[in-house]
């Protein structure tokens, strides 16, 4: 679970990266906001993060993400910590996002390099230092080449690891090497959660990260936080088992239409509020919601309900 010691805010667990469920006229629905926060708590979630690259961050007003963070936190109630997405392409504009997240009562922001600019590694130092230099609240490094264009590399991450108010690193460069050297390296000093866990969850955990941030976990339900306590308490055979799972379910819907319409149309398959996509990003067409239906329903996701109970009692 996320606790919080004498040296402060500390990570472990399952964290989800949720969706922002947006209406069909594409406003904001706070509401399906905050059921989707309520069931993933239920589901036994150990945080939440919003306004990431799942809640498309990158088409929220700043309105709107106030509003998104103050939901968020109000609903969570202190069930769990919350997570604020506050990354930007210059410093000045990551600190008046993070601003709002501390105002809204988040427990950390997640900060990733900027992206389309390319920076350099001693560059995309400036940048956290930059960002570190004002406010109180604890920071979540993000590294997520694919989004970015660029590394957060090991050499910085482990410089950084020494500022007071770095707690964490969400590893998603999608590399097992740079996972492994990243536990290995800044592990004793700040939590590592893991990306893409239905892939690298086991070996991850094994080897000493904390735990793990994904998208699909409010898909998979209870399954998710089941495997992580798996993981966690060396029993291999079952978490081998959820992985294969985890990962044959996301095999058949992510790559999708663009991210995160699939886990959005996932979500509203299942019943949960994932809502429509804003553009840029079409929703799913009728065929590619079939797709996911199919996936779901050989995953046992649907019409199964007390399947998932049990899973979650292992």
């Amino acid at each position: 679970m996320a606790f919080s010691t004498s040296g402060g805010l500390r990570l472990r667990g399952v964290m989800p990266a949720i969706t922002t469920p947006f209406r069909e006229d594409r406003s904001l629905d706070l509401d399906g906001l905050a059921t989707l926060v309520d069931l993933v708590i239920a589901d036994g979630v150990d945080g939440i993060v919003v306004n990431g690259c799942t809640g498309e961050s990158w088409a929220i007003a700043d309105d709107e993400r106030a509003e998104i963070f103050k939901v968020a936190v109000d609903t969570a109630a202190g069930r769990v910590p919350v997570i604020g997405g506050c990354s930007g392409q210059l410093a000045p504009i990551t600190l008046a996002k993070v601003a709002q997240a501390e105002k809204a009562g988040c427990a950390a922001a997640m900060v990733s390099p900027p992206w389309y600019i390319m920076m350099g590694q001693a560059e995309i130092g400036d940048y956290y230092d930059a960002v570190l230099a004002e406010g109180d609240l604890p920071i979540l490094l993000y590294n997520i080449p694919r989004r970015t264009g660029v590394q957060l590399g090991v050499d910085v991450t482990d410089r950084l690891a020494d500022h007071p108010r770095v707690i964490a690193i969400k590893e998603s460069s999608k590399d097992w090497g740079i996972l492994s050297t990243m536990i290995r390296r800044v592990s004793d000093r700040i939590d590592v959660m893991a990306g893409y866990a239905s892939f690298y969850g086991l070996a991850a955990i094994t080897e000493g990260a904390a735990g793990y941030v994904d998208s699909s976990t409010p898909v998979l339900g209870a399954r998710s936080p089941a495997f992580f306590k798996a993981a966690s308490q060396g029993d291999v055979v079952t978490a081998r088992r959820l992985q294969g799972e985890m990962a044959e379910l996301l095999g058949g819907f992510f790559g999708i239409g663009t991210f995160p319409a699939a886990v959005k149309a996932a979500l509203d398959i299942l019943g949960r509020p994932g809502g429509w996509t804003r553009d840029p990003i079409r929703p799913l067409d009728k065929g590619q919601r079939a797709q996911v239906r199919d996936s779901l329903a050989r995953a046992g996701l649907i019409d199964a309900p007390a399947k998932l109970a049990a899973v979650g009692a292992e």
